[in-house]
Parts: structure tokens; sequence; C-alpha cells
């Protein structure tokens, strides 16, 4: 075995495998372009780092089941103006998670309120943090079925060991039992204790919330936690799915038809 093939075998054995694929390719351009060894060495370090740092992200991305991908340059600022680009921004900077700030995003169906969540999270992910998205009815859900199946403790970690949380549609559907209640409660407050930044979206109101949870004891204990230090965005604006339903209309509707009616 020649030594090139023994270095790439190791490398193999050493599970590096994006250094394995370049090597021979690598070892022929420095040959061409007289590196030094320490040139060559620093670039099959940085294919392997690269894939390493591909292969986690995309792991991460998996773990958070994110329902799209979106980003924050994706958000049209000028259809929603009551939203407040610089501080989206400044959140974008991570600072929150460091702060240990809940977030709270506040309107009807369909004005960006996911959209928003979901790219702040995406940004986090990207930069190492483990995220997780769920909606507030998937979670209790989740969690009253661990309860009587006996694996509570260890599917709630789920929800309270990643850095950053997602509780979308919180309000959607109303809890339907004290125990789902008191799963909310458990999840928002450990991660709080933890310092855990939770993002939450809502077309609910905050004084509705007791209505929510079937108890104003319970939810004045979840918005203690998750108003602590929060960053709140009441977005006032009309929905992005009845915008685009109009504009679908006005398209495929015939003009003559419409003068016609």
């Amino acid at each position: 075995m020649s030594l090139y093939e023994q270095i790439k075998s190791d490398l193999g054995y050493l599970k590096l495998d994006a250094a394995a694929g370049a090597f021979a390719n690598l070892a022929e351009q420095a040959s061409y372009e007289d590196w030094t060894h320490i040139d060559y060495l620093a670039r099959l370090v940085a294919i392997q780092a690269t894939a390493d740092r591909d292969r986690r992200l995309a792991a991460r991305m998996r773990y958070a089941r994110f329902p799209f991908h979106r980003r924050i340059e994706d958000f049209d600022f000028d259809f929603q103006p009551s939203i407040d680009p610089k501080l989206v921004d400044d959140l974008a900077t991570l600072r929150f998670i460091d702060e240990q700030r809940p977030i709270l995003f506040l309107g009807q169906p369909g004005c960006g309120k996911t959209h928003l969540a979901v790219a702040l999270a995406i940004v986090a992910v990207e930069a190492g943090y483990r995220g997780y998205f769920t909606t507030g009815d998937a979670m209790v859900k989740t969690m009253v079925r661990a309860d009587h199946d006996g694996t509570a403790a260890t599917k709630i970690k789920t929800y309270t060991a990643p850095t950053v949380l997602v509780i979308d549609d919180v309000g959607l559907i109303r809890l339907k039992t004290p125990a789902e209640a008191a799963w909310f409660f458990e999840i928002v407050n450990t991660r709080y204790e933890k310092g855990h930044p939770t993002i939450v979206t809502t077309n609910r109101g905050l004084p509705d919330w007791g209505e929510i949870f079937g108890d104003t004891v319970v939810a004045a204990a979840i918005l203690d936690r998750l108003m602590h230090n929060a960053i709140v965005f009441n977005i006032r604006g009309p929905s992005w799915r009845l915008r685009e339903h109009d504009s679908l209309q006005i398209a495929t509707t015939d003009p003559g038809e419409r003068r016609t009616r």
C-alpha cells in the first residue's frame, strides 16, 4: 500500500470522510501550486471542518421540526408597518438568548407571526443552538399521552432542553383539561428557570388566556413567566393569506365576467 493510500485509509478509519474524499485531488493541486505542508494541511482540515459543521447543522434542523424555512429578509415589513424591522434585526443578533428574554407575537391569523418566530429560531439553530418547533395544542397533547405512558419525565426534555422553543398558535384551540394546562405551565416554568427563551405566537389577547387555559390562576402563572423581561410584538396588520386570496381572485376572474355581474 502506498503512503497516499495509507493516509486515505487512515482518514476513512477516523471517519474523516470529507478529508479522505478530497485528499488525492488536494495533494495533486498542492504539488502544482507548490503549497507548503501547512497550507495543504490547513485546506484539508478546512474541508473536513466545513463538512462536519454542515452535517451538524442539518441534524439540528431536522431535530427542530420547523414547518418551513423562511428568513427574516423574506418578510415584507411594508405590509406590516406595525412591526419595527430594527427591533427584529436586533433580535437576529441573538442577544435575546444571552439576556434570557421571551418573545411574544400577538396578532390575527395570517399576519406573519409564525414566519418571524421560525425565522428567528432558524438564525439561532444556524448559530449552533438547539431549537424546536411545536404548536401549543400538539405540545400539551403529547405530554398528556406521555404521562399516561409513563414517559413524561423523558418526553418533557423535548420541550425544555432546546435553547429556543417556538410554541405556535397558543389559544387557537382551547385547552380541554386541567392536565393540559398544568403541562403547559410545567414546560414554560422549567424553561424560565433554566433561562431558555421561549417564542410564543398567539391570536388571542393576553386577557383572554384565562379562558384559553380554563383557569385564571394557571394562566396568570404562565403569563408571569412569559412576560418577565419579554419582547412583545402586537401585530395589527391584515392577513397575508387573505391578501394572496384576493390577488388570486382578481387574477383568475375574467374581466368581462366581472363587468356583467
